[in-house]
Parts: C-alpha cells; structure tokens; sequence
C-alpha cells in the first residue's frame, strides 16, 4: 500500500500553530461580537455557521497536517467547511431565536454533540483515503485510525485542562500577595481563547510525535476493556432472563415497557467491549475457547434489548407525540438494533470468532454518517419532525389531556420554545385554525403561547368564565364550607394576574381542595386553595379577601389520594413552627431543623 508522500513531523508544528491561532482568533472575535452585539450575533444563522467551522475545520487540519501536501486534503477540508457552514447556518436560522442568545450552548447541545460523533466517525475514512490513496481501505486502517483520534484528543484535553489548573496555581499563589495581575489577565477573552487552542494544538502535535507511545497505551486499553466484556455479557444474560419474565405483561397492557435510554446504554457498552476484544480482526482467539464459545450464545440478546428499547421509544412517542431528544434516541436504537441483528449473525458465522464484525462496524459506520448528516438539514430536521408530531397531538387527543399536563410540559409550549422556528410556524397555523371541534380553545392556547416572552413565563389560558368553573368544581373542606363571591372574584383575579394553581388545568376532586384553616390565630379563618405541590392563601382583612402568598408543599408529600382523604376526615390543622425566625434588621433568617421538611 503506498502512502501519500508526508512531511516530516516537525514540518507539521507550524501547520498546526497557524490552525490554532485561526481557531483561536476566530472563537474569540465570535465571543466579542456577542458582548459587543454586532454581526453576526445579530444573525443567528451566520453565528452557529462560523462557530461550527471555527471549531471543526481548524481542529481537522491539525490533526491531518501530516496530509497537508496533498491536494485531495485541502479538497476534502473545502468540502468540511462548505458542509460545516451549511448544517451550522441552517441551526442558527431554524433553531436559534435573538433573545436566544443567553442559551448559545444550552439550546445547541442537541445539534453539537451529533455534529461532533458525525466528525469522529468521519475522519478514519478520510485518514485512510489520504493515507492509501482511495477510498476503499482495510478495515484494520480504520480501526487504527479511529481508536486513536479518540485517544489523541483525549489526551490532548487532558494536557489543556491540567495546564489551566496550572494557571489556577499560579494566579492564587500571585493573589495571596495581593497581585491580582495575572488573575486578571487569564480571565480575559483575549488570552482564554488564543492560548487554549494553541495549547491543545501543541499537545496535538506533541502527542502525534510518539506514535509509538500511543500505540502502546492503546494497546493496553484495550486489552483492558475486553475483560470488562465478560462483566458486560453477564450483565445481559442476566438482564434479559428478568426482562423475559416483565416483558409479556408490559406489552399487552400497553405501556411504556422500560426506559430506553438504559437499554441502549447497555447495548452500546456490549457493543464497546466487544469491538475492545475484536480489534481489527487480527486477534484470532481474544479469549479462551469456553468464554468465546459462551460469548457467541450471549450476543443474540442484544437483539432483544435494542427491540424493547425501540418498542418503548415507539410507545412514548405514540402518547406524547416526537420530540427532538425522540428522534436522536431513534437514531441510536435504529442503529442498536442492526448492531444486534449484524453481530448476532456475526457470532455464529464459520470462521474466526465474530470474524463478521468488521463489515457490520463499517455498514453501520457508513448509515449513521448519512442519517446524522440528514438529521442536521431540513430534509429529517429533529425541530421539524417533533413539530408535525406535537401539532399532530394537539388535533387528535382530546383537549382536556393536553391541558391537564403541566404548562411547561404542554405541546403549546414545545412547538414555542423546543421545535425552533418550525414550531412557531405551526402555532401562527393554530392561531388561525378554523373547523376543529376546539378550535377556538386552540386558538386561544396557541396566541398564548406565541405572546410569551421567555420559556419561564406562564401563558394565562384561562378566561375569566372558565377558572370561575374550574373553582366551582373544587373541593371545599371542612365540609359544609363554600366560596363567597368576594373570595372567588380575589382568587379569579389572583390566577388571571399570577397564573398558579387553576390556571392550565382541569380542576377537581382528583388535583385541588380548598381548605378554610385559621392560620395566625386570630379567630378568623383563611382560605388555602391547595394543590398537591402547593398552592396559595388568602385572608379575609378589612372586608374583603386579600391573597397572602404562596404555600410551598412538602416535596415527601406527593400522595394526593391520601391528602384528599385526610381532608375528608378534617385531620388538618395551623401549626406553630417548633424553631422561630431569627430578625436581623430588615433581614430575617428561617430556621430548617434537620428532619423537619421545609
């Protein structure tokens, strides 16, 4: 195999230090644009665009300088970065709204990390095009290659991060002598953006130039790690025997059979651990011949996690509609699933042990890469798919589901806030629809939800007429007790103003009560309109009710059934609490006892 003439290692510093200072001087002129607010923060589109190619192209280069005389490189970096601005411009301009920009990296989590596993799996392919001329390569060059980006990175992250604890050092041990200089200098922007790309493209660099070294602590990881997979294969067969036994009643009952989260964990550890003793295929025998025989039997239940994984992904979406976190568990139990079945059949094909692996891991290497690539443009856009799936279940559930969720937790404020520019699109639909039984409910919900300012604020969606009937239908404890006009129209009000208790749910017997209670000892009850995770209180002062505050439950206390009846039974009461506040000024201080609730 003839490689691609490369230049020397040390040719390979300069390459990697002008990367850095580009990568550096780049992060940090997007850092200062948004401080300063000029473009392109003013444009989100162009934002996540340039910090997606400041943050992957450079970083490609320096880990590829050692192909930096070969033409097809800087072909396939132009590719990287058209690609990088495509999928980074169509987050920004679908995902990101201008009074967005407090949660940069919050609301792009879901965006980077698929972008940066796509890259990963990306880069063995690329390695070994450039390193053997074409883009069908031995499967061990793969292997090779992308064991040890991830070791390489790994490293250099830990020689970045120990050399800011160094500056930590330093900065405290200048303090204490009252010399704040270099305290000052290393918070700057100006110095943590430059210097720590430049760090990590040196240890890069430094890292790159012992290849041997490296070898040899991959080698020792791995044998490591293939050890834990009799752990792992245990875990399973054990694991699966109990799920067998849970699993029949879980399906015909309809329900969510088992998070699926932890089930694709387990499959992906298996999957791990497995590749850890497989290698590159070199290793005939990774284990003794009873535990490779005892390995073959246990693979197979790997098919029937990633199906009960995907079985409960389908079940939740059916209930709740998709969201964006639903597609991205999709995608991982899609590729679970043909994990499983590829290395079941691996297992028990002729020949060297799981001698099929090797093809399974590039076939879905090469799935995922395609399908994550679409899932970052419009054609299988998350945001889009989750926003079709809650508009769907605002028209086809009964309202009266939707509303009694939390308001946080409704598909209003979901297609608002967590489906992007396509879920504001659908609500400006629902602001307009017409023909649906409910319509004129959804319209109000849906110009609700458009109207609220951040996520935190609570879209009043109740008029007047309905929290009034919502009110009638509480519970009013002791028995006997009603509402006087005066106090529905403070608590009507209160809701409308604050939006707590009754506002976003369908009150009753089942969630709310009403309890009149004397709770300062003055003879004269108060009203507490009550709900399981709190409430409010009112009281009645110079002839009208006037709201108190909040009432803050105990969170042990989540047992409404049981709080109703005790209710019922009229075992409540005011008590006195066992330690007084202490008054300091205009400051006071509440004493939390250890074992008492809060």
């Amino acid at each position: 195999m003839e490689e691609t003439a490369q230049p020397s290692v040390k040719a390979t510093l300069p390459i990697i230090l002008i990367a850095a200072l580009v990568q550096g001087w780049g992060l940090y002129g997007l850092h200062h644009a948004l401080d300063a607010n000029h473009w392109p923060a003013g444009d989100p589109g162009w934002l996540i665009a340039l910090y997606t190619v400041a943050t992957l192209v450079p970083l490609t280069l320096e880990l590829l300088a050692r192909y930096a005389r070969d033409r097809a490189f800087w072909l396939i970096l132009l590719v990287l970065s058209a690609a990088c601005l495509y999928v980074g411009w169509h987050q920004g301009a679908t995902q990101l709204e201008l009074t967005d920009r407090n949660r940069l990296v919050e609301g792009n989590f879901s965006y980077a990390v698929p972008l940066f596993v796509l890259w990963l799996m990306m880069l063995p392919f690329v390695q070994g095009r450039l390193a053997s001329g074409r883009w069908k390569v031995p499967y061990a060059l793969l292997f090779a290659a992308a064991w040890r980006n991830k070791l390489v990175l790994a490293e250099a992250g830990l020689f970045t991060g120990l050399f800011w604890l160094l500056l930590e050092l330093w900065q405290t041990l200048f303090h204490m002598l009252a010399l704040d200089f270099f305290r000052e200098l290393f918070e700057k922007p100006l110095f943590v953006y430059p210097v720590t790309a430049i760090t990590f493209g040196i240890a890069l660099h430094l890292i790159g130039s012992i290849d041997r070294l490296t070898s040899v602590v991959l080698e020792q990881l791995l044998n490591v790690l293939k050890w834990l997979g009799l752990v792992a294969g245990t875990l399973l067969a054990l694991f699966t025997a109990a799920l067998a036994l849970k699993l029949p009643g879980l399906v015909f009952s309809g329900e969510r059979a088992i998070g699926a989260a932890w089930l694709l964990w387990l499959v992906a550890v298996v999957v791990l651990l497995l590749n850890a003793a497989f290698r590159d295929g070199s290793v005939l025998r990774p284990y003794p011949r009873w535990i490779t025989t005892a390995l073959r039997f246990v693979v197979p239940l790997t098919v029937v996690i990633s199906s009960t994984a995907l079985y409960a992904l389908i079940v939740r979406a059916q209930n709740y509609g998709i969201t964006v976190e639903r597609v991205w568990a999709f995608v991982v139990a899609g590729a679970a699933l043909i994990y499983s079945v590829g290395y079941s059949i691996a297992a028990f094909r002729p020949g060297p042990w799981m001698g099929q692996v090797a093809r399974v891991n590039v076939f879905v290497a090469l799935a995922l890469m395609f399908v994550i690539f679409l899932v970052l443009t419009p054609v299988m856009a998350p945001e889009r798919l989750a926003a079709n799936s809650q508009l769907e279940v605002i028209l086809r559930r009964p309202l009266q589901s939707i509303n009694a969720r939390n308001n946080w937790e409704s598909p209003f404020h979901y297609l608002r806030f967590d489906a992007g520019v396509y879920g504001r699109e659908k609500l400006q639909k629902l602001a307009a629809l017409q023909g649906h039984p409910n319509a004129e409910k959804i319209r109000l919900l849906a110009t609700n939800a458009l109207g609220q300012a951040n996520r935190w604020q609570r879209a009043d969606k109740e008029s007047p007429e309905e929290l009034r009937a919502n009110l009638a239908s509480v519970a009013i404890y002791p028995e006997g007790r009603t509402l006087e006009s005066g106090l529905i129209d403070t608590v009507v009000a209160d809701q409308l103003r604050h939006g707590s208790v009754l506002a976003g749910m369908e009150c009753s017997r089942d969630n709310t009560a009403g309890v009149f209670v004397d709770l300062n000892g003055d003879g004269t009850d108060e009203f507490v309109l009550l709900h399981v995770y709190g409430g409010t209180a009112y009281e009645y002062r110079d002839g009208t009710w006037v709201g108190i505050g909040n009432v803050v439950a105990d969170p042990a206390n989540s047992d409404w059934p049981g709080l109703r009846d005790r209710l019922a039974k009229g075992e409540f009461s005011a008590t006195v609490p066992t330690w007084k506040s202490l008054t300091v000024g205009d400051h006071s201080f509440r004493i939390l006892a250890e074992g008492h609730s809060k």
